[in-house]
């Protein structure tokens, strides 16, 4: 296992399709408020959090991730929610794909977590990044069943 990176970042129904998935496999995932003691939380994202509040499992800070798991990625109060139907509806209705989780237009850096506490998808929405720890064997397998999806593979020569 390894993280492969999307070749476009997952938006419009590729997206869509892989918060259902992602929800479905996974039992947690968090959002990340940058600005939390650089004065007043934007409208947009103070929303957002409220629309999640009843799924809110537990609120750290960075630090506190850092002695519990690699998957951090920017400074701020992470938010980590429980993934349910509801919750996830909420993640498709506020955004159009993975890198709109961006500040301060909403909350930063979806990512979806293993029951270990590792990240299975991660997003960097500041660096135009995002991908999945997963095998090349699931990607291929996501990338048949969720149309529009393409992470970056490795060639192999025969």
């Amino acid at each position: 296992m390894r993280i492969i990176s999307f070749h476009t970042a997952p938006s419009g129904d590729a997206y869509r399709y892989l918060i259902d998935e992602l929800i479905d496999k996974t039992g947690r995932f968090f959002l990340v408020d940058r600005r939390h003691d650089r004065g007043d939380t934007p409208v947009e994202v103070a929303r957002v959090f409220q629309r999640l509040k009843p799924y809110l499992i537990e609120r750290c800070t960075t630090e506190e991730m850092m002695m519990r798991t690699s998957a951090f990625y920017t400074e701020g109060v992470y938010y980590i929610y429980e993934c349910t139907a509801a919750s996830g509806q909420i993640l498709k209705e506020e955004a159009d794909g993975f890198l709109d989780w961006l500040y301060p237009s909403l909350p930063e850096d979806l990512c979806f977590l293993r029951e270990d506490g590792s990240d299975y998808l991660f997003t960097e929405a500041h660096e135009d990044g995002c991908g999945m720890r997963i095998t090349e064997q699931e990607a291929r397998d996501l990338m048949k069943r969720i149309p529009g999806l393409m992470f970056v593979m490795e060639r192999f020569s025969c």
